[in-house]
């Protein structure tokens, strides 16, 4: 992903660039299901406050997008599909619809929507 800075250095505005380049946010985990999850609005987020409950939602995006998710908590964070789709679960399959994936401690995971309906879930060492 190139950085906003090199994009606008090849003629894009600023706003072209931060969109192209991708936005930051930190935000908080909530509830215990996958509707009152915190919304992930970022292409790139840090996810505080999870204690193995309290999860956040994948947006609804196009085929092809990626969403970088840092869990910055002591507990594991259950990240949501959006709604009807479903994270493949290494090691078991595509997994099951509007099931929380579980984003270990301190890792960085990478969700690559393939499919209207299928999120590749690829998690830091």
């Amino acid at each position: 992903m190139a950085l906003a800075k090199e994009l606008m250095g090849a003629g894009f505005s600023p706003l072209q660039a931060s969109t192209i380049g991708g936005s930051y946010a930190a935000v908080t985990a909530a509830g215990s299901s996958q509707a009152p999850a915190t919304d992930v609005n970022a292409s790139m987020v840090v996810v505080a406050s999870a204690d193995g409950t309290k999860g956040i939602q994948l947006p609804a995006v196009e085929v092809g997008a990626s969403i970088w998710v840092f869990n910055n908590s002591a507990s594991t964070c259950p990240v949501y599909p959006d709604s009807g789709a479903a994270i493949a679960v290494v090691g078991t399959g595509l997994g099951t619809a509007d099931s929380a994936f579980s984003q270990l401690t301190y890792k960085t995971t990478i969700y690559k929507k393939v499919t209207s309906t299928q999120w590749l879930a690829c998690t830091s060492a």
